[in-house]
This record gives structure tokens, C-alpha cells and sequence, in this order.
């Protein structure tokens, strides 16, 4: 294995070297921008003596011991509190009791959890199970209905749904009661006729002619007044809502709180809020649209016995939320009852086909947006430069940042003193890698801009130059022993040179393709370009489709699951829109084509003389598909056009009358 220099890894260290910088910016940034303040102040008392301490400084942090960034030096809370992940609860849990056949048809809707392993299911009689052990097993799979044949006229009963993920863990515990009528029904089939079949309960719990589910099954406790100082000085803003990527959320100032549709949402409240005797916590959310609907949580202790905390789930549907807290103790009375509402803003309505269409986005969304920002990125530099390989594309990222330095001005524009270039095509190569040598050392290194210009500043000395490029070859063969050619003159082919004080280095490198045949392009040209037009175009629609579903779905992301990486991605997608559209359109493309054909000239060089004089200022070569950008002085010029010929030599083929181009950028293409 042979070891590279450490010269040739120079590009790669400052390249690492820029991207530690930016890291460091970003830190700096932050710390700048962060609420924390220290002030330190000395006083001398006037009499002499001792001198008192100051002030504590105030830090902003995490206060909430059951949160995961809890700062115990923290005097004020910042809000920046986060917490564990729960195992998310069912939804749409209710129970009916089906008379014909005295049973209670159970139903609920699974949660979008990979991790979910089963749902279990437990009863109680008069009161809530607060464990998956708690009570009679009634269910114990990954289904979404099941039913209850063991149940008594006149009894109440309370139903507890725990989902456990693969590891062993469960929810919080999601509720519904059920009571069961005293008499059975007056009507009875006829003897000898069989009962008529009853059908599976549907989600939601809608099953034709059974009993509406009971709005909050917490309700029926009876409530007694508790003298428990913590019970009594128990708010609606010891309750802390929160949600992934949002800050933590309080009832303050008010009984509302305002949460994201579509995200998880988990409430918590810290252990030494509440009695040491209390068994159960119970939170009800009722529909904003139907009343009779509802949805009933237990808050569970989590296992560092820090807080009570459950998992709600998504809240898909936009509105006002009636929520109801039930604090239960162990007589399964209620101690204390507090009630207030949820907005909930930019849910998507919790329909079978929301549900759906919100599951295929989040499931679909991280490929095709990684795809998406791949095929607009690839079309992107195809238009921007010569990216032929992995090499290429960090050079180029190397030249982008260079050119980021020059418009920021943090580094000095170079003038352009050589160029390297196509030795069959003449055209500038784009990215190129100049390494500068003096003896056996490198001296420099320089990266080709768009026009294949680099430069160095040297200082008197004998040097040689090497020039780099995937699928290319140096020194050129085909241009060997010549000083010039149809555009480009002092060629070089890496024999030593000797520099004097300010001269200027204006040595042109051609190198030689390795695989471009231009005998057999020119043979093949109609029929490749008839081709290429076919797959020019399905490339456009498929790249653009895919690109702008990409972007959709990254602003759909960033509206309404906002983080850091929703928007770092959407910054991605702006970044490459602008490289696409606003940078191209700022270095418009034109082409030079047969006016009786249609078809494009390719490598034909473009030159443009002042009229009058006929001095040349402007000379470009067009690339395979005729494409070209012509940028001079604003003014009025003549444009000649040289076609290549076969045996690789030029003609002129065509002389406009003289055009005025008042920006100094030809927008039209020559039909010639």
C-alpha cells in the first residue's frame, strides 16, 4: 500500500478544518444568543469590614427533577426540559354491552408504533385497574377488538388497556367503564328461533343499537373533600404537557393550553406534587365535535418514582379539547377534580383516511426526501460543472467554499493567470487539481474555477506544475512539442520553468480525455443527439417530479413536525432550489444550433470581436450539446462561430451582424 503524502492531504485537512470552524461558529452563535447571564460585582463597604457576598448569579435551566436534562444548579426555569420516551397509549378505547348476547364488545385503535408487541387488556369491578396485573385478563394480543362474555346484570365495570412494546414495557393505561343494565331485555326471540348474528363491534366503539360509551369513566366516583394541604394547593399548572421538538407547555394564565396536532403528546406531574397515599391519576379528553365522545388515560408513576406521566398520543383533529383530571385515592374516591381544555392547531381530522394518508407521509417521507434532495443536488451540478467522481465532487465543494470566502470577502480574488482545458474539445475543465513544485516539494495547490482558471503567487524560483482530473490524462500526448492551438497559446506539458520577480504565470495545461472518441462522435452525431433529446427529457420530468415531492414532503415535515433536522432539511432543499433556478438564471445558457436542423454544433468555439476594429474580447467553446456562456462587457459585439470538424481541425461557419448586449450576457442561441 503506498501512503500519501502529507502535501497531497492538505485539501483535506483545511476542508476538515473549515467544517470544525463552522461547528465552532455555530457553538459561538448559540452562547451568544443563550438567556444566560452572570454579573459579578464587588462593593466595599464604607466603614470597612468584611464584604458581603454577592448576589447569586440566576442560571436558566431545567427545573423538573423527572426530566432527563435536569439541572439541580438551575434558578429559573428556561423551559428547555426534556423527557424519557413512553410507550404511547390506544386510542378510541370504549366499551359496549351487547344484550342479545350479554357480552361487552371492547374495541380501540393501536397506536403507530413499530415497537408495539401486544395489547393487554384487564377489568376491575368498581374501580380502575392502575397495572397490566391489576385486575381479570380479559385480552392479551396485537388486535383491536375483543370481547367480554363474564359479565353480571347491574354491575359496573372498568376496563384498563396497556400497550407493551418488545422490551417489556407498557403505557401508561388508556380507560373505559362499562355499566351493565339491572333487568335484562323485555324482548326475547321466539322459542326455537336463534338469536340474530351479531356483527364485529367497528372501531370507535358505533356499534348499531348498543349503549353510547360513558364520556368520563371517572365520574362516577364519588367526591369527597380531602384536607391534605398538597391536594389542596393541587393547579392545572402542576400538570406539564409536552410534545417531541416543542417546548414544554403549562396551564398559565388561563384553563387553556395550545398544543401541535399530528405530534405525540405525553402529560406529566412531579411525584412531590402529590400525597404519598394516592393510587390513581385520571385524565379525560373529550372529542371537540361529539361530546359523547371521549378518551380516558391513567398517569402511571414511572420506575424512578420522579413523576406520574402518560402517553396521550396524537390529537389529529383541530379544536377545543375538554379535559377533565380526576385525583383518586385509595377508597377510589375523588380528592380532587380539575377540568380545563387543549387547543389543538394544525391537526389534519382523525378520519380512517387521514390516519392513513398520515402514516404512508411519515413512512415514505425520510427515502423520498433523501432522494428527492439527491436528484435535485445531481441535476444541479450537472448544470453547474464537470462532476465525474467522488474526487470531483469535493473539489468542487472546496472551490464552492473558496468562492464563498471571495463574496464574504474574507479572501483575496486571485487574477486568473492559466487555464486548464480539454485538449480534444478545448473546453475548461472544471474542477481541476493544479499542484505547484519546487524540486520535490509542493509549493502550492490551486483548484480550477468554472472557466478552468487557476493562479498561484510565486516567488522567484524554478518550479513545475502537475495538473488532475478524473478520466484524464497528463501531460497531454496529443498536443506534444505544439506552443499553441486554435484558442489557448504557451501550453505546457510539465518541463520546469524559472519565475522572476512580478512575472505573471500565464501557462495554459491541456490535458487528453481517456475515453472521448471525437472520430467516432462526430460519426454518431444525429443519432446521439435524437437519442439523448428522448432521455433529456424523461430525466427532466422524473428528476423535477421527484424533486418536488421531495420538497413537499420536507415543508410538510417542517409545518408541522418542526425540529432542527426538519429545518436543516428544508435548508437543504432552498440551498439547491437557488443552485438550480436563481444562480442559473444569473449565468443564463444559450446554444448555438443548425438553423435547418434544429440540431446542436458541438465544441464549436464562439468568439466576439468589437465591430469596426474587429478586435477579439470573448472567446468560448460550446460543450457536446452546443451549450455555452458567453460573458463580456456590456456593449455591442459580432459573434463568429467555428464548427469542429472531423479531423479535429475548426471552420468558420457563421458571422452575426453586430448585437448589442446590454448586460454583457448573450441570452438567445445562434442558428447558424
Amino acid at each position: 500500500m503506498i501512503c500519501p503524502s502529507l502535501p497531497r492531504l492538505k485539501p483535506l485537512i483545511f476542508f476538515l478544518l473549515f467544517v470544525y470552524l463552522a461547528i465552532v461558529l455555530v457553538q459561538v452563535v448559540l452562547a451568544v444568543t443563550d438567556d444566560v447571564q452572570i454579573n459579578l460585582q464587588v462593593t466595599s463597604p464604607a466603614g470597612g469590614g468584611v464584604t458581603p457576598p454577592p448576589p447569586p448569579a440566576e442560571v436558566n435551566g431545567c427545573l423538573d427533577p423527572a426530566a432527563t436534562n435536569y439541572n439541580p444548579q438551575a434558578t429559573k426555569d428556561d423551559g428547555s426540559c426534556q423527557y424519557p420516551a413512553t410507550v404511547p397509549n390506544v386510542s378510541d378505547f370504549s366499551a359496549v354491552y351487547q344484550a342479545a348476547s350479554r357480552r361487552a364488545a371492547l374495541t380501540w385503535l393501536n397506536p403507530d408504533f413499530p415497537e408495539l408487541a401486544a395489547v393487554r387488556v384487564v377489568r376491575q369491578i368498581g374501580s380502575v385497574p392502575v397495572a397490566p396485573t391489576d385486575g381479570l385478563l380479559v385480552y392479551d394480543g396485537a388486535g383491536e377488538a375483543a370481547f367480554d362474555a363474564a359479565v353480571l346484570l347491574g354491575q359496573s365495570y372498568f376496563y384498563a388497556a396497556f400497550v407493551r412494546d418488545t422490551t417489556g414495557r407498557y403505557s401508561s393505561g388508556a380507560v373505559t367503564a362499562l355499566a351493565v343494565p339491572a333487568e335484562p331485555p323485555s324482548e326475547e326471540p321466539p322459542p326455537g328461533e336463534e338469536p340474530p348474528p351479531e356483527e364485529e363491534p367497528p372501531p370507535g366503539g358505533e356499534t348499531p343499537g348498543g349503549q353510547e360509551p360513558v364520556s368520563d369513566p371517572f365520574q362516577s366516583f364519588p367526591q369527597v373533600i380531602d384536607q391534605d394541604p398538597l391536594v389542596q394547593s393541587l393547579e392545572l399548572g402542576d400538570f406539564i404537557f409536552f410534545q417531541p421538538g416543542e417546548r414544554q407547555k403549562f396551564f398559565r394564565g388561563g384553563e387553556t393550553v395550545s398544543v401541535v396536532g399530528g405530534k405525540d403528546l405525553s402529560v406529566l406531574i412531579n411525584y412531590n406534587r402529590l400525597p404519598e397515599a394516592l393510587k390513581t391519576i385520571g385524565l379525560t379528553i373529550v372529542d371537540p365535535d361529539d361530546r359523547r365522545r371521549s378518551s380516558s388515560f391513567i398517569l402511571r408513576l414511572n420506575k424512578d418514582k420522579t413523576a406520574y406521566l402518560a402517553n396521550l398520543g396524537a390529537l389529529l383533529k383541530s379544536g377545543t379539547y375538554p379535559i377533565y383530571i380526576s385525583i383518586i385515592n385509595f377508597k377510589n374516591q375523588t380528592i380532587k377534580r380539575l377540568s380545563g381544555t387543549l387547543l389543538v392547531n394544525g391537526g389534519a381530522g382523525q378520519t380512517p383516511l387521514a390516519r392513513a394518508s398520515r402514516v404512508a407521509v411519515e413512512t415514505i417521507q425520510p427515502v423520498v426526501t433523501v432522494i428527492g434532495l439527491g436528484a435535485g443536488l445531481s441535476q444541479a451540478l450537472a448544470l453547474t460543472s464537470q462532476i465525474n467522481s467522488l474526487t470531483d465532487l469535493y473539489l468542487f465543494l472546496v472551490h464552492f467554499w473558496s468562492l464563498l470566502l471571495r463574496v464574504l470577502r474574507l479572501k483575496k480574488r486571485y487574477r486568473p493567470w492559466g487555464v486548464v482545458y480539454d485538449a480534444v474539445t478545448k473546453r475548461p475543465l472544471d474542477p481541476a487539481y493544479v499542484v505547484v513544485r519546487r524540486g520535490e516539494e509542493d509549493a502550492g495547490t490551486a483548484i480550477t474555477d468554472l472557466d478552468g482558471r487557476y493562479g498561484f503567487f510565486l516567488p522567484p524560483a524554478t518550479y513545475t506544475l502537475v495538473a488532475n482530473k478524473t478520466h484524464y490524462r497528463f501531460p497531454s500526448l496529443k498536443l506534444q512539442g505544439k506552443n499553441g492551438d486554435e484558442l489557448y497559446e504557451q501550453l505546457y506539458f510539465g518541463q520546469p520553468f524559472t519565475t522572476a520577480s512580478g512575472e505573471v504565470i500565464n501557462r495554459n495545461i491541456p490535458l487528453d480525455p481517456m475515453a472521448f472518441d471525437w472520430n467516432e462522435f462526430a460519426k454518431q452525431q444525429q443519432g446521439f443527439f435524437i437519442l439523448h433529446s428522448r432521455r433529456e427529457r424523461r430525466r427532466f420530468l422524473i428528476y423535477n417530479t421527484v424533486f418536488s415531492l421531495g420538497a413537499g414532503l420536507a415543508l410538510y415535515r417542517l409545518l408541522f413536525a418542526p425540529n432542527w433536522l426538519s429545518l436543516v432539511v428544508a435548508g437543504f432543499y432552498l440551498a439547491v432550489f437557488l443552485l438550480k433556478y436563481v444562480w442559473r438564471a444569473r449565468r443564463p445558457v444559450a446554444a448555438v444550433r443548425r438553423a435547418a436542423t434544429g440540431l446542436p454544433v458541438p465544441f464549436a468555439i464562439i468568439r466576439a470581436f468589437v465591430p469596426g476594429v474587429d478586435q477579439q474580447v470573448k472567446s468560448v467553446v460550446a460543450d457536446m450539446f452546443g451549450r455555452f456562456f458567453l460573458l463580456t462587457p456590456p456593449g455591442e459585439y459580432y459573434l463568429t462561430v467555428e464548427e469542429k470538424l472531423p479531423d479535429e481541425t475548426y471552420k468558420k461557419i457563421y458571422q452575426s451582424p453586430p448585437l448589442k448586449l446590454a448586460k454583457g450576457v448573450l441570452t438567445k442561441d445562434l442558428n447558424v
